[in-house]
């Protein structure tokens, strides 16, 4: 088993400088001439272990915190950064919320220090822009289907570490950056101002971070103002005013480690006008001033981990959490093609919106995760079991302002174990199999869908009633049995070949499909005013990855290619009217490439490209042969050609082309919107003087009118990217 010494030195790798190796080009500070002449063996934790990466069968990158600060300067998200540096993962889509937002065309689990962000049973995707860049100590990502953290990873697993105090004594950062449009300076101003303090001696140690962000009007290549909420719903990426501080203390002992950590989100977004879906691009209706609250978010999420090293079974982690959430959308107006249904007034039967009618999302969420790592020697050398049980309780509900359900109120209990062997095979060869089975109990109550109107865009009856509905709740339950397999074949000290099966478990958005309790076959069966859940019930859908690749890892380069098929018998697709979800067979496959190149000591370049593709059946005769929709593949191709340059210490610059190829898809219903392709260069450059970090940054350096692939992909309805955007900050540390 290990002993404590070694786990302290695996601690000290996972927070050290050896997060940059996977992926050195972003910076323009890494591969700099200070590159250890030996590189350390790089170790993991979102496998559920302290794995070094040249043992996991599948494509794995560590993104370090200084990268994600620096490559998301301009809009303090980091899902700007993410999107061009993961390959699988899809690009910003320029709002608040990651919808439209994907992992190989499918769902990515979001995880800060193990702990899960994503909310079970109803899917409303403000996690990654909400998470302040500068607590990130690196993101562990793992690509493909993963049941090791249980429900939701069938794309990838993001986990996220954040930072702890690392020099003795106090140490603290000042960061402020400004950034607007060109279109406009004053109404297009953005900030971010974000200060930390640390303390460490000896055992203890201890960080808060705290940060302040506003962002102005966004505008579009052509100088228009982008519409203020795009993504119909969820929010834009203007006008928002968000506060969030957090904070981490840990304490080392002499077998044991504490580590607790909280933070809490507080965001509102300014809304001054409605959106017009019926031009093309979708643009800012000045004559129509917004009526609705502000989008609103309150987020409280605390962990407590205990280590315990040495005992008679091995090392043991222990972690608790918490979660609470209230997330209110913006309100969007009565629209036969971005919003047909909405709710009815009962007060005033005779509008065709009730003005209430924005939906306010309130989930809590508590579990335990346990992991015993035990070393099996006396087996074989080397080898280790990972084995553990895991216990979460979620409660969901969802309402309209006037206290209205709109989903049924629902409660789950899950319950999981799991077992993740780890098998050295000699100095070549490392063999990795595990299974994990999940057990959800889920509480669905009763509930009155309210009555709406359905916009149907046909001039001789534009708006039809939809009757409130009773939907009979149950209690049901979900589980399943998940497995991986793989090797990785050690051919040369630096390069690795890999291949593995791996399964992921998706309980299906069921707040989704019991607020679409209608029946949209006909116009009269709109009238229909009962459902039971077991009409409407979703499955559980397991999805099953086959990836196969190599990597090759020197101090000057970094390699990595894989291919992978990923399939599902249920995966699920919303309509483009919204007004329902289907379940389907589908496929989904693709090949991605990272590559960093240390060319000298100040010069170093890189490239990342993915290409995915997918098809699913459509109407359900066995057969793959539709197109999956935009708001699965919003490109088949995407790259992300980029270089850093080191003049001096002092002086360095960094630039970056990203490309993605447009899309003419047919799913087999409604037309998918042809999209187009897309170019962007961004630049930056780096002065670090006595008084400290200076950085000049331009995003989109051609001013490009384009569209915006992800935003337009999810509801078909085009919606342009930002134009050219600039950039300055100063970073101090004392």
């Amino acid at each position: 088993m290990l002993n404590t010494e070694t786990a302290r030195i695996r601690k000290m790798l996972m927070l050290g400088t050896t997060a940059l190796v996977l992926n050195p080009g972003f910076s323009a500070y890494a591969q700099s001439a200070e590159t250890p002449e030996e590189l350390e063996a790089v170790v993991i934790t979102a496998s559920r272990s302290e794995s070094p990466v040249s043992s996991i069968p599948g494509t794995v990158q560590i993104i370090s915190g200084e990268e994600i600060v620096e490559a998301s300067k301009a809009t303090g998200d980091i899902t700007q950064a993410l999107g061009k540096m993961i390959p699988g993962f899809s690009l910003d889509n320029g709002t608040l919320a990651g919808g439209g937002e994907t992992f190989r065309g499918r769902t990515v689990q979001v995880l800060v220090n193990g702990t899960p962000r994503n909310i079970g049973l109803r899917n409303i995707s403000r996690i990654l822009s909400l998470i302040n860049p500068n607590t990130i100590e690196r993101i562990e990502v793992i690509a493909g289907a993963s049941g090791v953290y249980g429900d939701g990873g069938t794309g990838g697993i993001l986990n996220i570490i954040t930072k702890d105090a690392r020099e003795e004594g106090w140490s603290a950062e000042l960061s402020g950056t400004l950034s607007s449009s060109e279109q406009d300076l004053a109404d297009g101003l953005s900030t971010q101002s974000s200060a930390s303090v640390a303390y460490r001696k000896e055992v203890f140690s201890s960080r808060l971070d705290a940060r302040i962000r506003t962002t102005g009007d966004m505008f579009d290549g052509d100088g228009d103002q982008i519409a203020e909420d795009p993504l119909i719903g969820q929010g834009g990426g203007s006008g928002i005013e968000q506060y969030d501080i957090s904070t981490q203390t840990s304490y080392q002992g002499e077998n044991h480690d504490i580590t607790l950590f909280g933070s809490f989100v507080h965001l509102e977004q300014d809304i001054d006008h409605l959106s017009n879906f019926q031009t093309d691009p979708v643009s800012v209706n000045f004559d129509s001033s917004y009526p609705g609250e502000p989008p609103l978010e309150d987020t409280v999420n605390l962990s407590l981990s205990f280590d315990y090293y040495d005992l008679p079974v091995g090392d043991i982690n222990i972690t608790g959490y918490f979660n609470d959430a209230e997330k209110r959308a913006s309100f969007v107006a009565a629209d036969a093609l971005a919003n047909p249904f909405v709710y009815s007034d009962p007060d005033n039967p005779g509008l065709v919106q009730d003005p209430d009618a924005q939906s306010v999302l309130f989930a809590t969420q508590l579990g335990l995760r346990t992991t015993v790592s035990s070393d099996l020697d006396f087996i074989h050398d080397g080898v280790q079991l990972n084995w553990g049980v895991d216990y979460s309780f979620n409660d969901v509900r969802q309402e309209i302002l006037d206290g209205r359900d709109i989903i049924a109120p629902m409660k789950q209990n899950s319950y999981a174990a799991f077992a993740q062997l780890e098998v050295p095979v000699g100095d070549y060869l490392d063999l990795r199999a595990g299974i994990r089975h999940e057990r959800f109990d889920i509480e669905i109550d009763d509930f009155t869908r309210p009555a709406a109107n359905f916009l149907t865009g046909n001039p001789l009856l534009p708006v039809a009633p939809v009757a409130a509905a009773q939907v009979t709740g149950a209690d049901t339950t979900y589980e399943a049995t998940v497995f991986n397999a793989g090797a990785v074949v050690h051919v040369t000290e630096k390069t690795d070949i890999f291949a593995g099966f791996s399964q992921g478990y998706s309980v299906p958005d069921i707040g989704a499909f019991t607020r679409r309790a209608v029946d949209s076959s006909s116009l009269a069966a709109l009238s229909r005013t009962s459902f039971d859940f077991s009409d409407i019930a979703p499955d559980a859908a397991v999805v099953n990855n086959y990836e196969i690749g190599t990597r090759f890892n020197s101090l000057d380069t970094d390699f990595s290619l894989s291919a992978f098929l990923s399939t599902s018998d249920k995966g699920t697709n919303i309509t483009s009217d919204a007004l329902a979800l289907s379940q389907n067979k589908e496929r989904i496959y693709g090949a991605e490439l990272t590559l960093n190149h240390k060319v000298s000591s100040q010069w170093n370049v890189g490239t990342v490209l993915a290409y995915q593709e997918g098809q699913w059946d459509q109407d359900g005769d066995g057969r793959l042969d539709d197109d999956l929709p935009n708001s699965r593949i919003n490109t088949p191709f995407k790259a992300n050609v980029f270089s850093g340059y080191r003049f001096s210490d002092a002086f360095a610059v960094y630039g970056e082309a990203v490309y993605t190829a447009g899309r003419d898809a047919d799913d087999g219903g409604t037309r998918q919107l042809k999209l187009d392709p897309t170019f962007t260069l961004n630049g930056r450059l780096n002065y670090d003087s006595e008084f400290g970090l200076f950085q000049f940054g331009i995003d989109n350096i051609l001013d490009r009118e384009q569209e915006n692939p992800v935003a337009t992909s999810l509801r078909n309805t085009p919606i342009n990217a930002e134009g050219r955007r600039f950039y300055l900050s100063l970073t101090k540390e004392f």
